[in-house]
């Protein structure tokens, strides 16, 4: 009635999670999931046989004190018997927690290593996530960044205009009403274009501290 312990003293505490640049040994959080899951199904068998086996020795124990309580064996062979019983017995219980050591150690590995391919996982979306923002915001800078050119052009078109109609008025070419006309429709197409120009200036710094990120 014995186990191997090979396979119990492979890894323990935790060495397989371990980061070392020098550990020829590390593995990726994946491939340790992967080698434990070997062992564990392994393991869990036989634990499964350990505890049948242990039930087995129990119920023989159990017929022996019957045996005895019906005559069939005397109390020196009833404690020559039992003694053997016993001793099997708790090496089965022995090795029984040997295994179930072994499966707790692999179950906080296993378990530590799927949260840290949570975190990586996180972490990649995370990272994808903000390298699309950075596309998306390039992509939109690009496309403001021409419209808010045009408008800086459009305002020296229009400082133009106003010192054109500026010279004409003073030099009489120029009625005072077109004159005033003339002048309030700049004015207010100044003011609407400082508008727009504001609100792209804002969203294309926007973007730039996106595209920093």
């Amino acid at each position: 009635m014995h186990l191997a312990n090979d396979g119990l003293i492979l890894m323990s505490h935790g060495d397989g999670m371990r980061h070392d640049d020098d550990d020829p040994y590390y593995l990726e959080p994946s491939e340790v999931v992967s080698q434990y899951s070997v062992e564990w199904i392994a393991l869990r068998q036989s634990y499964r046989e350990v505890k049948a086996q242990l039930s087995a020795v129990q119920s023989q124990l159990t017929e022996l004190d019957l045996k005895l309580q019906k005559g069939e064996i005397d109390d020196d062979a009833h404690v020559e018997q039992y003694r053997e019983l016993w001793l099997t017995s708790t090496q089965i219980v022995q090795v029984k927690r040997e295994v179930e050591g072994r499966l707790y150690e692999i179950q906080r590995d296993i378990r530590a290593a799927n949260r840290k391919l949570k975190e990586l996982e996180a972490d990649r979306f995370r990272r994808e996530r903000i390298e699309q923002e950075k596309s998306n915001a390039m992509i939109e800078w690009m496309g403001l960044k021409p419209g808010f050119d045009l408008i800086a052009e459009r305002r020296k078109e229009i400082a133009l205009e106003m010192n054109k109609i500026e010279l004409q008025r003073r030099s009489n070419e120029i009625a005072n009403e077109d004159y005033r006309r003339l002048r309030v429709n700049q004015i207010r197409q100044l003011a609407e274009l400082r508008t727009v120009e504001t609100d792209v200036k804002g969203r294309l710094n926007e973007l730039l501290e996106v595209i920093r990120k």
